[in-house]
């Protein structure tokens, strides 16, 4: 039996309904999974920087300039893995930062487009003696978190620099505190959540990121 012209555009209807309803939901599902893999390289990250501070007895360095290229993510290079690219690649890439370039490649979204995490700002900025010893809380004291590929170094929200993007559930390459230059097009400066690791081992998907968990000290 034929259908009519009404019945057809009926159908089409029906069906431009139903993706409608079912496209967020995938986005969504697709976000969530990406969320997942950039929690997975900050437990891969964590974890090096513990055996890192067991061989060394003190953490990576967070910004020495009169000590590079001596930094946190090349010092942790051999405790993640030979595949594991520092210049764009691995662990230090979270895959919802990942933007699609003037031919269709995906590259690394941030400014150096390199690097999508950086280490707590109270470790060794500046400095290359703080160790396990010197955090009273390492269950409040975040290590790692997404980032806009800026600094090395993190800062909290309230912080003059302050670079913790909230890139997961909603968000985008620009949503930080602070705007700036990323390989974020003109993507729209919506808030989501961020990944953070914490120095027990444990994540949080983060809203705001206050510099109470940035002090080393037991709050």
């Amino acid at each position: 039996m034929a259908f009519t012209l009404i019945e057809l555009l009926v159908v089409v209807a029906i069906i431009g309904v139903l993706a409608g309803m079912l496209l967020p939901s995938l986005a969504r599902a697709k976000d969530k999974g990406k969320s997942i893999a950039c929690a997975n390289n900050l437990r891969q990250l964590v974890l090096a920087t513990i055996m890192y501070e067991e061989d060394h007895k003190v953490f990576p360095l967070g910004w020495v300039p009169e000590r590079l290229p001596a930094i946190w993510y090349r010092q942790l290079q051999p405790y993640v893995g030979r595949q594991t690219n520092v210049s764009g690649g691995g662990v230090f890439v979270c895959p919802s930062s990942l933007q699609p370039d003037e031919r269709g490649a995906l590259r690394p979204g941030g400014f150096w487009g390199f690097l999508a995490y950086a280490q707590n700002k109270e470790i060794n900025l500046g400095r290359e003696d703080i160790s396990m010893k010197h955090v009273e809380d390492p269950v409040g004291t975040l290590l790692f978190a997404d980032t806009d590929g800026w600094d090395a170094c993190l800062y909290a929200d309230t912080d003059p620099t302050a670079n913790v993007l909230y890139r997961h559930s909603g968000g985008s390459e620009r949503s930080t505190r602070t705007v700036r230059v990323t390989r974020s097009g003109g993507q729209p400066k919506v808030f989501g959540r961020a990944n953070g690791v914490f120095l027990d081992g444990h994540i949080e998907l983060l809203k705001h990121a206050s510099n109470r968990i940035f002090t080393l000290k037991r709050d």
